[in-house]
């Protein structure tokens, strides 16, 4: 799709600079990455992703494409933020929220 637009921009004069109207540029090659959509329940959904990864029926690329997002440059920013976060001293543990079935025996711990 992007080489049939290209072939017909460079028809048009002064529609694209001089530099992309070569047949060296149009012939780069890229990605398409489409707007993702928010599950109904990120919870959920970040529960099925987790598996997918873990039972490697999913890669990466695929995941983040779903959001609409490049994996590479997300990988490198996640990379920049460990590094900052070590530098820091902060740590890198995720803790991770009570779920609705942990709470009621939380609560009866605490009024013990």
């Amino acid at each position: 799709m992007l080489r049939a637009w290209l072939d017909e921009a460079v028809l048009v004069s002064e529609l694209l600079p001089l530099w992309m109207r070569t047949a060296a540029f149009r012939d780069l090659p890229h990605q398409w990455f489409w707007d993702g959509m928010e599950h109904v329940d990120p919870a959920k959904e970040a529960a099925a992703q987790a598996t997918r990864l873990a039972s490697l029926t999913t890669t990466l690329a695929y995941e983040y494409a779903r959001q609409g997002r490049d994996w590479e440059t997300e990988l490198r920013q996640r990379a920049k933020e460990v590094a900052l976060s070590k530098k820091l001293g902060l740590s890198q543990a995720a803790q991770p929220s009570p779920t609705p079935e942990d709470a009621p025996e939380e609560r009866e711990e605490s009024e013990v």
